[in-house]
């Protein structure tokens, strides 16, 4: 999968957070700091590693030009059909979809596999499988500027993430289009 992950500083705070919110609710823990990810688009389910997939995956994530990107996460909830603890934004990150949506399409020209997740808000999960738990306040953001994105194989059942690839963001690339707004009628 292609994620953005919050810095080492902030993934020990959403941790810590997480885990005192869920102690009296809980018996799952919160996913560990260090895997906490956005995730972006994902390649399939493999029983092993798709070395093919990744070098080529690899190739591709190389040619892509992008601004950093502003995360903020105001909002929790329960996501996967109210299975999991995750953090969002509660106005949506329209920057975030539109990276996700450049990375799809640079994935489709080579046609390699990928599946956009256009129908989940972009979020960062705290506890899986946690069942029935209250949504988290939030006291305050959790944001940070994505200076990088990350070709991760997430080892199913295993809670252990193996990094393929990270490529860093350009400041001076073109900006993201500017989102179109609805025409205001003057009167």
């Amino acid at each position: 999968m292609l994620v953005l992950k919050p810095s080492a500083p902030l993934g020990l705070i959403m941790h810590g957070d997480a885990m005192l919110h869920a102690a009296n609710q809980n018996t799952r823990d919160a996913y560990p700091a260090d895997l906490l990810h956005m995730s972006l688009l994902c390649m399939e389910e493999f029983d092993e590693l798709p070395l093919a997939l990744i070098e080529a995956t690899r190739m591709v994530m190389a040619g892509i030009q992008a601004r950093p990107i502003p995360i903020t996460l105001d909002s929790s909830g329960l996501f996967g059909g109210r299975r999991h603890l995750a953090l969002y934004r509660a106005r949506g990150n329209p920057i975030v979809n539109q990276f996700a949506q450049m990375l799809r399409h640079a994935l489709a020209r080579h046609n390699l596999p990928n599946v956009w997740m256009a129908d989940a808000a972009p979020h960062v999960t705290l506890i899986y499988g946690c069942g029935r738990i209250e949504p988290m306040p939030i006291e305050r953001n959790y944001a940070w500027i994505a200076g990088e994105f990350m070709l991760v194989y997430s080892h199913y059942g295993e809670t252990r993430h193996e990094e393929f690839g990270r490529w860093s963001f350009d400041p001076n690339a073109p900006a993201y289009p500017m989102r179109p707004e609805q025409l205001r009628m003057t009167i």
